[in-house]
């Protein structure tokens, strides 16, 4: 009986390492694969999104050059805040909204198609798709306690 354990022993990790190994294989890297999650973006109008929530999805993949991420924290050090206050971004560039804190807030631009809700934790990417100018975004949840802040968009 001994006999027979080592070897399956050794079969048995023959099988776990190929199974490892065929799943990292199956992995697509970003830049192979494309956007790898939805992104809510500013085009689209419309109810689809995160139940219910944001401007539908969107973006491109095409063309080389990409603009890094801006990111924007909500709820940080517990306030009802968002972190910067003042954002500025290119036209199409993507923000990573992120929610700091145990609550759940939005980062909504009223009226433009932007609303993307967070629980608390949650982080999600928002492709800012605006005509240059400047914008106030809010967190409906927390706005009366002066939960906002401004976006500028340059072209």
């Amino acid at each position: 009986m001994a006999r027979i354990a080592a070897p399956m022993k050794v079969v048995m990790g023959c099988a776990v390492g190929l199974a490892l190994i065929g799943a990292a294989c199956a992995t697509k890297s970003p830049s192979a694969a494309g956007r790898t999650t939805p992104a809510p973006t500013a085009t689209g109008g419309g109810t689809g999104g995160y139940g219910g929530y944001g401007g539908g999805y969107g973006g491109s993949s095409q063309g080389s050059a990409v603009t890094a991420a801006a990111t924007v924290q909500q709820g940080a050090g517990g306030q009802f805040v968002f972190s910067p206050v003042r954002l500025t971004v290119t036209k199409g560039q993507t923000v990573d909204v992120k929610n700091v804190s145990s609550v759940s807030h939005t980062f909504t631009i009223q009226g433009r198609g932007i609303d993307v809700v967070n629980n608390g934790g949650q982080s999600q990417k928002v492709e800012i798709d605006l005509a240059p100018g400047t914008y106030t975004f809010v967190c409906r949840f927390h706005q009366s306690l002066g939960m906002q802040g401004t976006l500028i968009v340059k072209g």
